[in-house]
């Protein structure tokens, strides 16, 4: 009994640390290096809209021009100075980049809610921000995000017609689907019950009934007809976490006639990028080309 209770603390420990992304060893600069750029502005501000705390860390060159636009949304486990580094190399090739995580106003003390947002003027207030920045041409920005910040940003897409791509790494299509753990075989649907009872706690409802409505109104397959954007999906094959499958409902599930893309990585796991540099390099090049082709 005591090995076994071990081996399933042990499972519940490697799957969390998927889910946050804290324990499975990335680094968000494996592939973006900070390094001592003169000619690159930064920016590193937080402020309010509403009940909702935006943190805000840009880069940017010095141009006459407006720039094209990107902005980034971290995964679960980090924030929006784990992203400087890609903030940079975009800068570096012409882009205003800037990263943003949220935090709730009546609960700053929880860092990193799973779903910060309680209004749709919630979900917009980075890219309003963004729309307005002296430096950015409005009618050229791009969303990029991971795990859950790839969700965020299809959110974003799905409800501004003017975003002009969107990239998601390794999204969830579907919440409701994934915690249904009634699909689930022993001892995986214990996993998944606790999980899903810990989600539930998290989004500050009292049962899972009550808890489905946040999570499927946040769910990319419940808005996905809606993003006018083209779409690059990026995903591994061998994702223990939201596996494949979810990407190809999702691809499956946007607008066709898009030229929306479906990137799948053989033998890449979740937040691959961030672990595996030949695997990174690869789908990094790729996400240039794509921004390049809708924003340049």
């Amino acid at each position: 009994m005591k090995r076994s209770g071990l081996l399933l603390v042990v499972r519940l420990s490697g799957v969390l640390s998927l889910l946050a992304i804290a324990g499975c060893g990335p680094n968000y600069f494996l592939l973006h290096p900070l390094k001592a750029t003169p000619e690159i502005y930064r920016e590193n501000i937080f402020f309010d809209r509403g009940q909702l705390r935006v943190y805000w860390l840009a880069r940017y060159p010095d141009s006459k021009e407006l720039l094209p636009a990107v902005l980034i949304h971290p995964d679960r486990g980090s924030f929006s100075e784990d992203m400087e580094g890609i903030c940079l190399d975009l800068a570096q090739r012409g882009y205003f980049a800037v990263a943003a995580h949220y935090r709730r106003l009546e609960n700053l003390k929880d860092k990193n809610p799973l779903i910060p947002w309680k209004t749709p003027e919630d979900i917009m207030a980075a890219l309003r921000h963004l729309q307005k920045h002296p430096r950015v041409d409005p009618g050229r920005i791009a969303v990029l995000g991971f795990s859950r910040g790839g969700i965020v940003s299809l959110q974003i897409a799905s409800q501004d017609p003017l975003i002009k791509a969107a990239v998601a790494y390794y999204a969830l299509a579907d919440f409701e689907q994934w915690l249904d753990v009634d699909q689930y075989s022993s001892p995986k649907s214990l996993l998944f019950r606790w999980i899903r009872k810990k989600m539930v706690k998290e989004v500050g409802a009292s049962n899972w009934e009550e808890a489905r409505v946040r999570f499927r109104e946040t769910s990319p397959i419940q808005f996905a007809s809606q993003i006018r954007a083209p779409v690059l999906l990026v995903h591994g094959e061998k994702d223990r976490t939201f596996s494949v499958e979810q990407a190809n409902r999702l691809y499956g599930a946007l607008p066709p006639g898009k030229r929306s893309e479906l990137l799948i990585l053989p033998e890449a796991g979740h937040v691959f990028n961030f672990i595996d540099q030949e695997k990174g390099e690869f789908a990094w090049e790729k996400t240039l080309l794509f921004l390049s082709q809708h924003l340049k």
